[in-house]
Formats: C-alpha cells, structure tokens, sequence
C-alpha cells in the first residue's frame, strides 16, 4: 500500500510554511492571493495559430528557441485531464500527446478542434494550421479594431507586411465565449450579453502575430454606447513612454550596508535623473547571494533557493515592501525580476530529486527536465550547471509557480521574465490573463533572446530589443580602435565572461559597417511581424554584457546612449552607465561620478520626456545627409498630433564628425549640441545633435 502523502497535502504543507515565514518576516499575505481568470476553469486559453511542421511542442535542449504546449489553466496536481482530436482537415492523422499537459503537431495546414477533458467538463481550443512557409520572408502584422454601428458591431482590420505582399486576415471568437460572429464579419449588439473576445491573423507568405479586441456590453449607462471595444494586448500607459533603470541589486547601494533601506536612501538620484521604473535584479534568497565571486558572476541572485522568502541579508520583506513604498512616493515604478526558468541546484525541491532517499524524492524528480537522470545531469542552458531548468510538463510546478506569480504580483508594478524563452507560452498567456485581467495597469516585460514576436500580442508588453542592442555593440566595436580619450580598458580577468557572450548575435543580419544600421535594427520590427502594440526596452548595456564605455571608449558610449532616448522604444540606464562606472558588476561609484557624463544623461532625459517628437508614438524618418564618416548617421523624429519633428544626427566615432543634411532646420540653437550648427547649414557632431525640425 501506498502510504506517501498526497502531492496536494505536500504542496498545501509548503503554502503553509510560505506563510509562516512571511508573517515572521514582517510581510503580509494576501487573504486571497488566487488571480484567477474564467472564474477557476480549467479552459486552456485562447485559440492557437501554428505553422505545420513546428506545432506546439515542448523539448529538451533547445536554447535558442520558444517553446509551447498545451496546458489547462488554474492546474489542480491531484486531478485527471486528457486531450483529444474533435475535428481535423481532410488527411490528417495528428494526435495530442499524452499526459495532461500535451504536445500537438499539426501536420495537414487547416483547423482542428481540440477538447480538454477535465474535472469542471470538456473544453475546447482551436489551433489553426498554416502551411510552412520561408522563414526568411517577412511576418504581416494586423490591428484589429471595431465600431458599433446600427445595432451591429462591424470588425475592421488593418494588415500590412513588408514589400509587396497584401495580406488577407481571418478572424476568430475566443472558444471561451459564445460565437456570435456572422458570415459577413458583424456581430449583432443583441448577441453580446457577456464580454466576447474577437481575433484577427493576417495571412500572406507567412501568418501574422493574432491581435484581439474585447466586446464588453454596456453597464447600463445612457450615455454610453452600447457596447465598449477594448484593446486587451495595449500595454499600460505610464509603460510606453517610461524611463527604465535597472539596479544590481546587491551592488547599487552603499558597500558598507547594502540593504533595501539603504537602497531607499539613495532613490534621490534616480528621482533627479528623471527615471520612471526600476528593475531590481534578483534579491530571493539564492545560492549566488553576497560573497559570491567575481569568476562567478558575483552576487546575482539568478538561482532562486527560496522564492517567497527576501535575502536575510538585504532586509526583510517589510523593508523591501517599504522599498516600493517609497519609490511610489517618488513616482517610481518598481518592476520585479521573475526567475522561474530554473531553481539553484541549492534548491530544496532540486536535492530532493536528485537524492533518492529524500521521503520527497517521487515527487521532486518530475519537478525538473532531466538530460540523463542516472547521471543526474538536468537540462539547463549554456553549460550553466548550477540552475536546472523547471519541467513545466508537470501540473504541481505550474500551479505552484501560479502562486509566486500571485504572490509577488501583489507587491509590485510588473514583472521582467527572466530567460523567458525557456517556460512554454501557454504559461505566459495565462500569467498575463491572469494579471492583467485583473490589473489593467500591471506591466510585464520578457527576456527573450534572440527576441522572438511571438511574446507579444497577449504575453508581455515590452521587449529587449537585442536587435538594437547588437547592432550598438557592432558598431562600437567598429570605432573602438579610434579612440583616443583612455577610457578604452580591457575586462578584469577575474570576472566572468558576460554572459550575453553564450548569445548569437542578434544583428548577424544587418549591415553594421556604418551608423545607419540603428535604424535597419528599427525597421527590423516590422520585417519580423512584431506586434503593432509591442513596446521595445532599448539599452546600451544591462548586467549580462560588459560595460559599454570599458569596452567602446567614451564617444562611443554617448553616442550609443542618445541612440536610446532617440529611437522609437523605452530607453534604459544600466546603474552607473551615468555615472562612469567601467565594471560590470562593480559597486555603484557613490562619492566618485564623472560629473559631464552624469549631466549629459540628465539632458537626454530631460528631452527625450518633454519633446512630443521623441515620445514612442512620434514616427521614424529617414533623411538624406552626408557625412565624412561611417560612425556617423541622421535621422528624424515626427509626432503627427502635435506636427512637431526633430532632426537626430550621432556619431560613434573620437572627435568631431561633419554631417549635411539635406533639407532645412528650423533656425534655433539645438536641443542638444551647442554650437553645432554651422554657418553653411552643417553640423559639428562630437556625440549627438538634436535639432528642432523646420516648420515645427
């Protein structure tokens, strides 16, 4: 007889010691932490749009890549679920996998309807079929949008793709709600009693990122329409325009007491700066906590031990609580990093599978993907053999990371997923229904590299444009040789490599021999179908890469830092790329800021926040110009509600670079660049010129 516990009495044990640590910690639950959405059903989700010949699967090794599966929500470990095939196309033999959480590869392009037996009933789920297509052509895109007219909602959308293609688009009603659609793409008013949810997927070479509109009848009011269209994949507004800086966390504050509170202490300087949202690198109690070394990437923070429970270290969970507090006093976000790829093998959910007789053993193997379990080597990425990679194929490990999610969600303004290429899409849909549909305001930004667009449009709102980022370090690369100022310096030996060095290169695709390629890495956008409503993170350098101005020079890096609060996206500071800080993971340089560099950033800021032609919904124009330099480039930056436009023009390269544009400036000192606009119409650029544009 089987006479181990239940998984349910393991996993509510857990909860309960969770809870008890908290409340000894100073922190304060939530009295009903479950955010789940379709009122606790076990519905899997939204309609899904595949290619034949990828599908959606979920398999060991793949570093590089997304992944999926099919998954019930609000998942229940000690219940059954089982997949199967409803409909089909004409020829298809294609079958779920087995097990509740399932792997499906369609192989005959067409619809298929597949049903989710669990304990609330049957569910059904579309995964619509497209044929393979060359992954070398460019992605449509579509906005979908609607308008109630006589009694009828009338769908319109509007899809695109670069070059010559006319996409057509095909819609589809969420199988959560009823199918009020009509054959001539209308939905009577009538028909809406509950919110319905509406997708459109444009389909040319290959198939588009869905978008959605949610139709929510009208609450009564006479003076409303009768019924209301929401854009569910929007981000949150104070998230568009936002100024990110992101802290390590351990390293920001004062060296001699580094805590939440003293982290609190040094807020003045981002408020000063001008920063809106700050990204706290892991403070969880972790393996790689204070003392680790440098060879080993110092006190990261990225191997989670415990994952409701602060680093003792830093403080408490009331102080980081009064942390948050006191950047909102300042009007400062704070967004938390979310590590749930992969545990520390310190993890005690990790000794437990790998030690046999550990009374948990049964349970924690499955808790984890195993390359050779005899051997007891993990699947992890890059040969980082201390963090195992989650098996999110296991109901207990997503209904137990559904409430770190809840958890943490509480606490603060948004989520950055780290390595969120690793945990299959279903979860981040259903993490962001789950967020989201109860806080339209919570903001959620992943890591994905190479990016992928297949995170937008339902999943996070913001993006690390590594695109952007490579390209950056190309052409620093580039003009690095020129440098003559003896910032240049070679990385401590005794540090890690950075680990973006695993990465490809994200930019292998653009032509990075001359400046120009920042605005290829833009238009990159486009080519590859991202989300019309996707938001990009644009940085120089972030706590995976080594220091730009270490490693580029000081021209270089000013140039590159202009290029992110010049561009289309949110710009973000690294701590201390203001400052002159060199190391990668160096202390933050208190009492030691390069003054010029610090008030440049201040200037950037400043003018990027109060010019409606740098705000992220401004346009990007190219311009014609000549320069006598491949480091140097000109663009412009136009906001069709107000009709003001900018003139940009960088230069990555030592000294001086002259740039003549070819149209006209509006006949003013520059927003940034004194002194730069010569008599003969040209421009003097040591880093960058921002000039107001003519007719503004």
């Amino acid at each position: 007889m089987d006479r181990r516990p239940s998984r349910r009495r393991i996993h509510e044990a857990t909860r309960e010691s969770d809870r008890r640590r908290l409340l000894a910690d100073g922190g304060e639950p939530d009295p009903d932490p479950a955010l789940e959405r379709d009122d606790g059903s076990h519905h899997p989700g939204p309609p899904r749009f595949v290619t034949v010949g990828e599908g959606i699967v979920d398999p060991n090794g793949n570093e590089m890549e997304t992944r999926d599966d099919l998954a019930p929500r609000n998942p229940d470990g000690d219940a059954d679920y089982r997949w199967r095939v409803l409909e089909s196309p004409e020829g298809s033999s294609a079958v779920p996998t087995d097990g509740p959480i399932a792997e499906f590869e369609p192989d005959v392009p067409g619809e298929y309807a597949l049903a989710l037996e669990a304990p609330d009933g049957p569910h059904e789920v579309t995964v619509r079929a497209f044929p393979e297509a060359d992954e070398g052509e460019p992605r449509p895109r579509v906005e979908l949008d609607a308008t109630v007219e006589d009694d009828r909602v009338r769908l319109s959308a509007d899809a695109s793709v670069v070059g010559d293609g006319d996409p057509s688009v095909e819609y589809y009603v969420d199988d959560r709600d009823a199918d009020v659609l009509e054959s001539d793409g209308t939905i009577p008013v009538d028909a809406i009693d509950d919110p319905v949810r509406v997708y459109a997927v444009a389909v040319d070479e290959r198939h588009s990122v869905p978008d959605a509109i949610e139709l929510v009848p009208a609450d009564g009011a006479a003076d409303e329409p009768s019924v209301r269209v929401d854009h569910p994949f929007e981000p949150p507004e104070w998230a568009v325009d936002a100024v990110v800086y992101e802290i390590f966390t351990r390293r920001f504050p004062d060296q001699d007491d580094p805590t939440f509170e003293t982290i609190a202490e040094r807020l003045d300087h981002l408020e000063a700066l001008g920063i809106d949202v700050l990204w706290l690198t892991p403070f969880l109690e972790a393996k790689s906590g204070f003392g680790t070394p440098a060879e080993r990437g110092g006190p990261h923070g990225y191997n989670t031990t415990d994952y409701f429970g602060v680093d003792p270290d830093l403080g408490t969970t009331a102080d980081f609580e009064a942390l948050v507090e006191a950047c909102h006093d300042r009007d400062i976000r704070v967004v938390f990093d979310l590590v749930i790829n992969h545990t520390a093998d310190a993890h005690p959910f990790y000794e437990a599978a790998v030690d046999e007789d550990h009374p948990d053993h049964e349970r924690y193997r499955d808790w984890y993907r195993w390359e050779d379990f005899d051997e007891r080597e993990p699947d992890r990425y890059f040969g980082w053999d201390d963090i195992p990679n989650l098996n999110y194929a296991n109901l207990d490990v997503r209904e137990y990371l559904l409430e770190v999610v809840d958890f943490w969600a509480e606490k603060v303004d948004g989520f950055r997923a780290d390595v969120a290429w690793g945990v299959p899409l279903s979860f981040w849909t259903e993490v962001s229904d789950r967020l989201t549909g109860t806080d339209s305001e919570f903001f959620l930004l992943d890591e994905t590299l190479p990016s992928d667009v297949e995170m937008g449009g339902g999943r996070f709102h913001t993006h690390h444009d590594d695109v952007l980022h490579d390209t950056l370090e190309a052409i620093g690369a580039s003009v690095a040789g020129d440098a003559e100022d003896g910032t240049v310096t070679e990385a401590d030996d005794e540090e890690e490599d950075a680990v973006a060095d695993e990465f490809t290169d994200s930019a292998a695709g653009i032509d990075t021999t001359s400046a120009d390629a920042i605005l290829e890495a833009v238009d990159d956008r486009r080519r590859r179908g991202a989300h019309p409503d996707s938001e990009w993170l644009l940085y120089v350098e972030n706590h995976d890469t080594d220091r730009y101005l270490a490693e580029y020079g000081r021209d270089a890096q000013r140039a590159a830092g202009a290029a992110t609060f010049t561009l289309p996206g949110s710009p973000m500071l690294y701590y201390g790329q203001e400052t002159g800080l060199t190391g990668r993971r160096d202390p933050m340089n208190w009492g030691a800021f390069d003054a010029d560099l610090l008030e440049y950033y201040r200037r950037l800021i400043d003018l990027r926040k109060s010019h409606p032609a740098l705000q992220s919904v401004a346009d990007l124009e190219r311009v014609a110009y000549e320069a006598d330099t491949d480091a140097a480039v000109a663009f412009a930056r136009a906001d069709p509600a107000s009709g003001r436009r900018v003139v940009v023009a960088l230069h990555f390269g030592a000294g001086t670079a002259t740039v003549e544009l070819d149209e006209s400036a509006a006949e003013t000192d520059p927003l940034i660049g004194v002194d730069a606009l010569a008599s003969d119409g040209t421009l003097a650029v040591d880093s960058v010129v921002v000039l107001e544009g003519d007719g503004s």
